[in-house]
């Protein structure tokens, strides 16, 4: 094989590509997590095209390795030392065929992006956010996890000292296959979730439990 210019350690993928199904579906391969660095890209245009001015340093990021022990948020996390995080990833749409949603929750595509209650996500946090979704008339579905979020969002909020942290999921069917399913709507209601929470945000939020 090595004429073809493959090698030990040579990376392969799937060539299945994107298409678009009826009533707002899309399926792909890797859908988790490129669809996320899709959506914090799509926040960060709206801010630039609305001219937005932010009173405070925004860094919008995209983490590698997080599958393998959330390398790559760890070392983000390191590196700016953050105030709060916001974290977008994947979850199970739990009518998925072998799903059990006693144990995934109730989460379906289509329905709004999922929140999550969980010992890295910050109660206040999650609650400012939960508001801002009634406010803006977004959609939203919920699950509680139990000691690790699966995410990104556990690097973050155990960083330096401890980092008020929010998990904001999208729905996916078939998760880790090259068919993985979302809803058009969804994408629109978690960048739009993301950004109005953005907006929300300043130096005299108070996340303070006392």
């Amino acid at each position: 094989m090595e004429e073809l210019g493959i090698h030990i350690g040579a990376v392969v993928t799937y060539q299945d590509g994107f298409d678009e199904l009826a009533n707002g579906n899309y399926i792909g391969r890797a859908f988790d997590n490129r669809i996320g660095g899709f959506m914090i890209a799509e926040v960060a245009r709206l801010l630039r095209e609305n001219n937005k001015k932010l009173p405070f340093g925004l860094y919008i990021v995209n983490a590698v390795q997080e599958e393998i022990g959330l390398r790559g948020a760890e070392m983000i996390a390191r590196r700016i030392k953050p105030n709060i995080a916001i974290v977008t990833d994947v979850t199970h749409d739990t009518t998925t065929p072998m799903i059990n949603k006693n144990i995934e929750g109730d989460v379906s595509t289509g329905k709004g992006p999922s929140l999550s209650y969980a010992p890295a996500v910050h109660n206040k946090l999650l609650a400012l956010v939960e508001d801002i979704a009634k406010n803006k008339k977004i959609p939203v579905q919920w699950r509680a996890l139990s000691r690790s979020t699966g995410t990104d969002t556990d690097s973050f909020a155990y960083s330096n000292d401890g980092c008020p942290s929010v998990l904001i999921s999208i729905p996916l069917r078939y998760m880790h296959t090259t068919v993985e399913m979302l809803h058009r709507d969804d994408i629109e209601n978690t960048i739009k979730l993301m950004y109005e929470t953005v907006l929300t945000l300043s130096p005299k939020t108070n996340l303070n439990y006392l």
